[in-house]
């Protein structure tokens, strides 16, 4: 019985170590500290990386210097994506997929052939899914002086089609991002940096009450300006009358959704969360996101209220937020971004690309549906009208200012998460703009200028 148990044990072990390895092991070699990244640098020729056009966004010269784009609003555009040749930034392509452009998934025979032609070894070439293009058109029209971040994706194909985040560095000239480190340069605010949602969050609300609210057609609520609850009111500018649960998507209303979360409780909003990603650990293969967040403990009544629209404890990255819109255009099912388009070796063969998880049905196609009929509405009459495009294009949004203190003087986030519906543009994006203000003013035009130029450049 001893025995047995033992080997039971050295097989969960075993088996606990092949999981680990192959969901964490490139984030293993991936680390800036890990003395055989510097080692292998000094043998190995990195290859290049490549937007999706084909455009060198990164390349090793034949003194063996790492070079990046001869435009520096191209090489700033892309910074955060690509990294820098030091490797502070560690999620950058050049450290998180070192492991390829290094040489560290070369196979026997690939050495073998090199040594036996007196060829260097070589890295893989990576090609990403990123619009250069468009990339540097997000950053030459993004508001000047902010920051914040943009994301588009494809939510047909879960390409990332740009991942901009704000303030840039060059990387051929990392030590003056060092010099300035409180501007926060060499974070990607598109993965790591983590905000509240502000009335972005209401899509989640929505889905929650949808699911677990089976008179909500017939749910009214009167707009008064305020709502209180608690020791504590949730407020609006102005008085929106009576809501009916679509006019209030619609108008953003806090106050109709601060009293929906009492129907809906701590627990059904919580799980609704966690179903769309909120509290997960984000195990991506291409690049890391970090956790969003949404309080699951006992939340007092205020507290709840806040959490509805977006506020309190509730934090997200813009390509969560970005992942979120894009699983409503596809009917309720969440799917994992993709960074890496191909991988070729130095011998002209197309490595095999990192396992990606299945997508994940998180709410249901009726619920996606429903969802989708609201955020049109919100671009057509509501608060994100200047998100709308002409010929045809039809976009699916929802607006956000995310208070970020208790001084008004200090400016909200603005928000923008939404897509196109039509299949010939299947582009969703997440807009955050670090205190700009209203989300509908600020982060919907931007959203709307980077859906069209995406739709122009035909990506």
């Amino acid at each position: 019985m001893l025995t047995t148990l033992l080997f039971l044990l050295f097989g969960l072990m075993v088996a606990y170590f092949c999981y680990s390895v192959y969901f964490y092991g490139g984030r293993w070699v991936a680390n800036p500290h890990n003395p055989r990244i510097s080692s292998q640098k000094q043998q190995v020729i990195m290859g290049s990386v490549t937007d999706r056009d084909g455009t060198v966004l990164a390349y090793t010269d034949e003194t063996g210097e790492r070079r990046y784009h001869s435009s520096q609003l191209t090489r700033m555009a892309v910074s955060q994506v690509v990294g820098d040749s030091g490797g502070k930034v560690s999620t950058g392509v050049d450290t998180f997929h070192a492991q390829y452009l290094l040489g560290f998934k070369s196979s026997v025979i690939e050495r073998v052939m090199d040594a036996l032609t007196g060829t260097p070894q070589r890295g893989d070439d990576i090609e990403l899914t990123i619009s250069e293009r468009l990339s540097r058109y997000i950053t030459e029209q993004f508001p000047s002086g902010k920051r914040g971040a943009v994301v588009v994706l494809n939510y047909e194909t879960n390409e990332i089609l740009a991942m901009v985040s704000l303030p840039q560095f060059d990387p051929t000239d990392v030590d003056a991002a060092l010099q300035n480190e409180s501007e926060g340069a060499l974070i990607n605010r598109a993965t790591q940096g983590l905000y509240p949602p502000g009335s972005t969050f209401k899509i989640v609300t929505l889905a929650s009450a949808l699911a677990n609210l089976p008179d909500l057609e017939n749910f009214a609520f009167d707009c008064t300006g305020y709502y209180p609850v608690g020791d504590y009111s949730v407020t609006e500018k102005s008085a929106h009358g009576v809501q009916s649960i679509s006019d209030a998507f619609a108008h953003s209303c806090n106050t109709t959704f601060g009293a929906l979360s009492q129907d809906l409780g701590y627990e059904m909003l919580g799980e609704t969360a966690e179903q769309l990603g909120f509290n997960e650990n984000f195990m991506f293969g291409d690049l890391i996101v970090y956790n969003s967040s949404y309080p699951i403990d006992g939340l007092s009544p205020a507290d709840l209220a806040w959490s509805a629209i977006g506020q309190g404890r509730v934090l997200a990255t813009p390509m969560h937020m970005a992942l979120i819109a894009a699983t409503i255009a596809n009917g309720g099912v969440m799917n994992e971004p993709r960074l890496l388009s191909s991988i070729r070796t130095a011998q002209g063969g197309e490595r095999r690309l990192p396992g990606r998880a299945a997508g994940k049905r998180v709410m249901s196609e009726d619920i996606a549906s429903r969802i989708e009929k609201e955020m049109i509405r919100a671009v057509r009459e509501g608060t994100g009208t200047r998100a709308a495009l002409d010929n045809g294009y039809v976009v699916a949004g929802k607006t956000g200012s995310a208070e970020v203190s208790d001084d008004k003087s200090i400016e909200s986030h603005a928000w923008f998460v939404g897509y196109i519906t039509n299949e010939n543009a299947p582009y969703a994006i997440s807009v955050l703009v670090e205190n700009g203000g209203s989300g509908g003013s600020v982060a919907a035009p931007l959203a709307r200028k980077t859906l069209q130029k995406a739709i122009d450049l035909g990506l």
